[in-house]
């Protein structure tokens, strides 16, 4: 498995939820046996679209390209793994205040984030944000979740469709994804119109 640096590269900053979503692939991996997906042996539902999917998108090689990660964005911090080869599967949800933030944190993050932030303010955050990271990597992987069975049914395999024009817009859309009114294509946007 990569480690947690080719994560800061791919994400571009360190943060909690990119630590936390480390974690969650280091248990997942622990548990089913996981490595990198060449195709779509593995198959990641996330419940979030936080920092912790880039993450997944590192390690295990799930992405939306390849038709095997599938981002959910209900706002938890829940993520569901698959492995195709053995049909075996895991869902990980992350246990609240596993690893509390420094109230100082909680009080800067709204001055950082509105950019009202003074330097120090500014270089005090970012130094409680490391420590706060370092706290979640140094952290067994097992006391950061709650180890569930999954509860949504693994995804089929990525589908492969044609090209069609849209009868309305005039776009190329994938057949799949278009609906036939009157026999011709009709693209989702078109259709909502």
């Amino acid at each position: 498995m990569k480690d947690f640096a080719d994560v800061i590269a791919f994400h571009g900053h360190v943060c909690g939820g990119l630590a936390l979503g480390y974690k969650a692939c280091e248990l997942a991996a622990q548990e089913l046996g996981l490595d990198f997906s060449e195709d779509e042996e593995i198959v990641a539902l996330t419940e979030t679209d936080s920092c912790t999917v880039d993450a997944i998108q590192v390690l295990f090689g799930c992405t939306a390209g390849k038709g095997n990660l599938f981002v959910n964005n209900w706002g938890k911090t829940a993520f569901s793994f698959y492995r195709r080869d053995n049909n075996t599967s895991i869902r990980l949800v992350a246990i609240p205040d596993a690893v509390p933030k420094d109230p100082r944190m909680n009080e800067l993050r709204p001055k950082i984030m509105r950019g009202d932030a003074t330097e120090g303010e500014n270089v005090e955050y970012h130094h409680l944000v490391h420590e706060h990271v370092d706290q979640i990597l140094s952290i067994p992987a097992e006391k950061l979740f709650e180890i569930k069975e999954t509860t949504l049914p693994l995804p089929s395999e990525a589908s492969i469709y044609y090209n069609v024009m849209c009868s309305v817009c005039g776009e190329h859309v994938a057949e799949g994804r278009a609906k036939q009114v009157d026999g011709k294509y009709v693209c989702i946007p078109c259709q909502k119109k």
